[in-house]
């Protein structure tokens, strides 16, 4: 009976190094599974730069500013020339919001952030800056990960296989929607019919940038005219 006693006092001794391991080997899979992206577009899109700019109003109470700035992670040519273009427009901002937070004033755009979306084969990154005035402006691009090619309006409703043509008749009678929705010639007399005009004009219209929202809708960042704050402003109008 002997060694029966000795093997049960061996065997707790033998299950502890097993027992160490298994617990080494779920802290490496928990510290992989944390350093994963959130979600699939952080494959294919993070930050390139990110900073919290800080001020104080004349009350002494903190204002925080942030700005995050993206950028894709492929190295194909064109992933790179969306990446030049990305920095080429907004690093200037990034460097003069620091500027201007360092003597104490609000940077203009008073934010700058991003999202990022994948749709089957397309990424898409939308940049919205907030300005003081509290006016949105947008900055969308549009990338097929497969291929590795930028898609603009033509190469991303091919893609969606949608009739270019119907798509902007569409689009131009949602903006008139929209128009409409929010001015009216008795609260903007005048130039009213002048500015919905500009907003509804056909090569305006064609210029808007095209995008696939997180659901994969089909979204336009297009342009609207009225007397009111700037006098034009962004809107997002789903085709």
């Amino acid at each position: 009976m002997k060694p029966y006693k000795i093997l049960c006092a061996v065997l707790p001794l033998c299950l502890l190094p097993c027992s160490c391991a298994a617990e080494q080997n779920d802290r490496q899979a928990a510290t992989a599974a944390a350093a994963e992206p959130h979600n699939e577009a952080e494959r294919f899109v993070t930050t390139a730069r990110e900073e919290t700019f800080r001020r104080q109003d004349k009350d002494g109470a903190e204002i925080s500013t942030v700005y995050r700035i993206p950028q894709l992670t492929a190295d194909a040519t064109d992933a790179r020339l969306i990446n030049a273009d990305i920095a080429g427009k907004f690093n200037p901002l990034f460097d003069a919001a620091r500027e201007t937070a360092a003597q104490n004033g609000a940077p203009e755009p008073n934010t700058v952030d991003y999202s990022a979306y994948v749709n089957d084969d397309v990424v898409t990154i939308v940049i919205t800056g907030e300005e003081q005035s509290h006016a949105m402006t947008y900055e969308v691009y549009n990338y097929n990960k497969t291929t590795g090619t930028r898609m603009g309006n033509v190469e991303l409703l091919n893609y969606l296989q949608r009739n270019y043509d119907d798509t902007f008749q569409a689009l131009r009678k949602a903006l008139e929607a929209d128009y409409t929705s929010k001015f009216n010639e008795e609260n903007y007399p005048g130039d009213y019919y002048y500015q919905l005009d500009l907003t509804l004009e056909e090569t305006a219209v064609r210029q808007s940038r095209l995008f696939l929202n997180q659901n994969g809708e089909l979204y336009a960042v297009c342009t609207e005219y009225a007397d009111v704050g700037s006098g034009a402003f962004q809107v997002l109008i789903r085709c």
